[in-house]
């Protein structure tokens, strides 16, 4: 009986050293990773614009880096994510002249106030 408890109680021991240890070394991995900025770096979201169909749509976008891979300081370290795109307002090209609109079926659309 006295066999089977020290048994127990030595398995117990190491589960809980080896449980510690692992959770040591993963304090670690992270705690170096966020001094050697291992983490992507990116730029905040712009948007790009362009026209279609008579209204403008832009689609946001972000350059980013690793510096775990790359130097910063080169411009092949960029790369561009991309987010969603999105429809805006109905093209007006000549407002100071009154109103200019591409409209959807091709060609302008011109009015003087």
């Amino acid at each position: 009986m006295k066999r089977i408890i020290l048994l127990g109680t030595v398995v117990a021991l190491v589960v809980a050293m080896v449980i510690a240890s692992s959770l040591s070394v993963t304090a670690q991995v992270d705690e170096y990773a966020t001094e050697t900025g291992q983490a992507i770096v990116c730029a905040p979201w712009s948007k790009a614009w362009d026209v279609s169909k008579g209204s403008w749509w832009f689609q946001w976008y972000r350059w980013c880096y690793d510096p775990a891979l790359y130097d910063p300081a080169y411009e092949s370290s960029w790369y561009q994510e991309v987010g969603d795109w999105q429809w805006a307002d109905q093209v007006n090209l000549c407002p100071e002249e009154g109103t200019c609109t591409m409209t959807p079926g091709g060609g302008m659309r011109m009015t003087t106030s």
